[in-house]
């Protein structure tokens, strides 16, 4: 039985509609746009202001899904420095069946690492790891020290709640480094609430081609900040 449908995006690149989530692992503004200017560019951004954390940048991807956020953060990898890319993924069929997804063509140069990640769940060079585990995230990241970089992109709040509870982010605090940073796609107020309580700043990315995302940190950044003071004089705080 088909699991998935493919579906092309506005920017060219292909991506997939989980038939179990009922929703697109990508916007229908790009999967190539959306992990670069959402995740990838301020990340590294980020990164890059803090001397690539000495010279490795540990990524945590949630989830996995397509690949498009890890194998892009490998193809704009800051010369000399190392990534190590960890990331749960529930869907083996999805992982395996990587090697023979229509990615775009800037990806042909990084061919061999789609294939060894498909077959074997891992890749390792001299300058990048990236290491998928079938496991759930909420239990997988309760396994983890510190990591650099999230990319919290898993499946929408109205369908997979559970990846974005304040308990969930309160171990994803747990293991992020201080000067460390978590980009996500969701601007829910539920989600946003979470991090502010748990003393995470907010912030918006400041490209005007895509619909924005969230950026948060417990150290301050170099972005627009999200005035969630003042939105609370509006709303009524509240998480999943």
């Amino acid at each position: 039985m088909t699991e998935w449908s493919r579906v092309k995006t506005k920017d060219g690149s292909f991506t997939l509609k989980s038939f179990k989530y009922n929703e697109c692992y990508h916007s229908s503004e790009g999967a190539v746009v959306e992990s670069l200017y959402k995740h990838i560019y301020p990340a590294f951004k980020v990164a890059e202001k803090n001397d690539y954390f000495g010279g490795e940048i540990v990524i945590l991807d949630i989830c996995f899904g397509l690949g498009y956020n890890s194998f892009l953060s490998v193809l704009k990898r800051p010369e000399g420095v190392k990534l190590k890319i960890i990331s749960p993924e529930l869907d083996l069929n999805l992982i395996k069946s990587l090697k023979n997804f229509d990615y775009p063509s800037e990806f042909n140069s990084i061919k061999h690492i789609i294939n060894k990640v498909s077959e074997n769940l891992y890749y390792k060079d001299e300058n990048v790891t990236i290491d998928v585990q079938i496991k759930d995230a909420r239990e997988f990241i309760k396994s983890l020290k510190k990591v650099d970089i999230i990319y919290q992109d898993a499946f929408s709040p109205k369908v997979n709640k559970e990846l974005w509870t304040k308990g969930y982010f309160e171990d994803i605090k747990k293991i992020i480094n201080p000067k460390g940073v978590l980009t996500t796609y969701s601007v829910a107020t539920p989600v946003r609430c979470a991090l502010y309580k748990l003393g995470f700043n907010l912030y918006t990315h400041p490209y005007e081609n895509i619909r924005k995302g969230t950026i948060a940190s417990l150290s301050e950044l170099d972005f627009e900040r999200v005035d969630f003071e003042e939105k609370l004089k509006r709303i009524e705080c509240y998480t999943y």
